[in-house]
């Protein structure tokens, strides 16, 4: 059985820079694996079908200061 990969492309708009991200929960039904500072692929586990969650960190820097946000991703494998 094939497995789902999902890439995603995470299109931030912002005044500055994206100088980290990190996996910061993984999914508990699949594997995640970065492929750049804002790209990560999700591939399910073989004959999954039902929702997962993970989180992504982001760290940069912008006009008026720097931090991390966390990005929470609910998917529904179907």
């Amino acid at each position: 059985m094939s497995r789902p990969v999902v890439h995603l492309l995470l299109p931030l708009k912002m005044d500055g820079l994206i100088a980290a991200s990190k996996i910061s929960q993984k999914p508990a039904h699949a594997a995640l694996k970065k492929l750049n500072v804002s790209t990560y692929t999700y591939t399910a586990k073989a004959g999954y079908k039902s929702s997962d969650a993970f989180a992504v960190s982001f760290t940069g820097k912008g006009p008026s200061g720097s931090g991390t946000s966390v990005i929470t991703m609910n998917a529904t494998v179907q």
